[in-house]
């Protein structure tokens, strides 16, 4: 059995209930925006991990991105508070006018429609696990600034 694998009960659910999800992001493509409608700079690209496309479930949307060194996640907002637990590398986070460095175990909040940007300052990429309060990603509408 492989170690993200997870059974799921037989019983008939609601089309509307979320049900139990494990996700091994080994098994997953990356994404990098091109014919999407999220507008990333080149050097970015991420896993979608749990959310309503590709899992039953609701309430949150979580995923993995990766920041290439030298690469920054352009300022932009959107309407739902999200959160980021930095796994590997190093960069600095904008949160308003707030400019900090980040590393390995630092946890981020990022409130509702507050602008903010994250750079990739390290000599590897910088890794990190973000969530958003939504049962899809596709219910986030980033407002990017160029």
């Amino acid at each position: 059995m492989d170690a993200c694998a997870i059974t799921h009960d037989e019983q008939e659910r609601p089309m509307t209930a979320s049900r139990p999800a494990i996700v091994d992001q080994a098994d997953l493509e990356w994404e990098d925006g091109e014919g999407a409608n999220l507008a990333t700079d080149k050097g970015i690209r991420w896993k979608l991990l749990i959310a309503g496309e590709r899992t039953e479930t609701r309430d949150l949307a979580t995923g993995i991105a990766e920041v290439a060194p030298g690469v920054e996640l352009t300022r932009h907002r959107h309407e739902p508070a999200e959160i980021y637990f930095i796994i590997s590398g190093r960069g600095e986070m904008e949160i308003e006018d707030r400019v900090q460095p980040v590393g390995p175990g630092c946890a981020v909040y990022i409130p509702p429609d507050v602008r903010h940007a994250l750079r990739c300052t390290g000599a590897e990429p910088l890794v990190f696990v973000f969530a958003f309060p939504r049962d899809r990603f596709d219910e986030v509408a980033y407002h990017f600034e160029r």
